[in-house]
């Protein structure tokens, strides 16, 4: 005869299936990628609170690009237009770290993504779910590349020969010689040999991946000049492999595994250096050192794009009056009638941080946009995923269920009490009767 538990948290949740972008970095050329996604949206928001959003990721068939040291960091920009009392878009951040990579493994993404805008008058807010844009950061490193990851060309001078980075990210062109371990010069050389030429002009390129790339050889009286540039743009910068590492003066000996030129700093993402014989005398090639920096904010380089697969709903959320302040909300106000945190833990109350697993502050960017046509389907969760409190009710993350206990407890009290009275009454009446039968009895 009791009424119902409470009912469960005003929040939705909207499930969707993103598809990104073919021949991304982090996808690829033969077939799409994608990631399952949950949007949780509160139905009812007070004023002076924030509407609070989390976006959960799970199936995502994004992969490494090639093989990466730990320390890579997967960025995730999840965006939902807003409309009504608030205008433009609401980004919700968030990251990963990732351990070791091997190129094709699954990316790690961040699982738990919030977001968060203050609201402040009564009204409707229309949130759409929109992009989700994928950044990844490589870790700082440095990857040596040996002077036998690549082809020799016997070829005329002004011919082009082009080249997959990817599976021989050196070429040479000319009249170059290997030399191996064989030659007792080569002891300390890396890997124990080298590539060289002793003919003008004979050049070799080089096709990598990062912020700057080293020219590593030796330093020797037998040895000439050089001259290299990256990216064919610039004046050729020229070294001279007979001099000590001041440049003022002869080598005295030879000196192994020496960087003779490094490119400049570049911006993340491929690049080619040409390197040069510029006399005829000797030009050796050891090995070549690709540089990734620290870099502070992930590059442009990996950048994938991910968009809903089919159009997602138009969600409206209602901005309500907070409670008045006579401590009836079972929150904590403050003197302008604020409603505070208080004690989360206490009252039930799940506020996602991300978990370690997001991390980032939402920002909030005023543009036009329209509010696309309400497609997608929902559910209702019993356990409450953002920050809500009720209309009327505590602030335990659950809304209470129609004000119908009142009567019904009154009613039942009645009812009991009434029964009490009646079953008195009888029970003395009936003793009554039995009380002159015994007397009757006993005279």
């Amino acid at each position: 005869m009791l009424p119902t538990a409470p009912s469960a948290a005003d929040t939705d949740h909207y499930f969707y299936t993103y598809v990104c972008e073919l021949d991304g970095r982090l996808t690829s050329k033969d077939k799409p990628r994608t990631i399952g996604v949950e949007v949780s949206i509160p139905r009812i928001v007070q004023v002076g609170q924030s509407l609070a959003l989390a976006w959960t990721l799970s199936d995502s068939h994004l992969v490494s690009p090639t093989n990466f040291a730990s320390g890579g960091k997967v960025s995730i920009t999840a965006t939902v237009k807003v409309a009504g009392l608030l205008q433009g878009k609401l980004d919700s951040l968030g990251d990963k770290t990732q351990d070791v990579l091997v190129a094709g493994n699954e990316l790690v993404l961040p699982t738990a993504i919030p977001g968060a805008a203050a609201v402040s008058k009564e009204g409707k807010v229309t949130v759409t779910p929109a992009d989700l844009v994928i950044d990844f950061t490589p870790p700082a490193s440095t990857v040596r590349i040996n002077d036998t990851d690549g082809t020799i060309i016997k070829a005329e001078a002004g011919d082009e020969v082009l080249v997959d980075a990817k599976k021989e990210p050196i070429r040479y062109k000319g009249s170059w010689e290997y030399m191996d371990n064989t030659n007792p010069d080569r002891s300390g050389d890396s890997g124990q040999d080298v590539t060289w030429t002793a003919k003008a002009d004979d050049l070799v390129r080089v096709w990598f991946t990062g912020t700057q790339l080293k020219y590593i050889t030796e330093r020797n009286l037998d040895m000439g000049l050089v001259k290299a540039r990256v990216d064919n743009a610039g004046e050729w910068e020229q070294r001279d492999a007979s001099l000590d590492e001041d440049n003022q003066n002869k080598v005295q000996g030879r000196k192994y595994q020496k960087v003779l030129w490094a490119s400049r700093v570049l911006p993340y993402g491929e690049h080619e250096a040409t390197i040069k014989n510029v006399d005829g005398t000797h030009m050796l090639v050891d090995a070549f050192d690709v540089i990734t920096d620290q870099l502070s904010s992930p590059p442009k380089y990996f950048q994938t794009r991910c968009k809903p697969q089919r159009q997602t709903n138009g969600v409206t959320v209602d901005v309500v009056a907070a409670p008045s302040n006579d401590g009836s909300n079972g929150g904590n106000n403050n003197e302008n009638g604020e409603i505070t945190d208080g004690d989360d833990s206490a009252r039930g109350v799940i506020v996602l941080s991300g978990g370690g697993q997001g991390h980032g502050a939402p920002t909030a960017t005023a543009t036009a946009t329209k509010t696309a046509k309400p497609t997608a389907t929902s559910k209702a969760s019993k356990t409450p995923q953002v920050r809500v409190t009720p209309k009327g009710g505590a602030h335990t993350g659950e809304a209470p269920a129609n004000d119908t206990s009142s009567p019904l407890l009154i009613g039942y009290g009645t009812t009991l009490a009434l029964g009490g009275v009646v079953g008195g009454l009888a029970l003395r009446r009936r003793r009554a009767v039995h009380g002159s039968a015994d007397r009757g009895n006993r005279g």
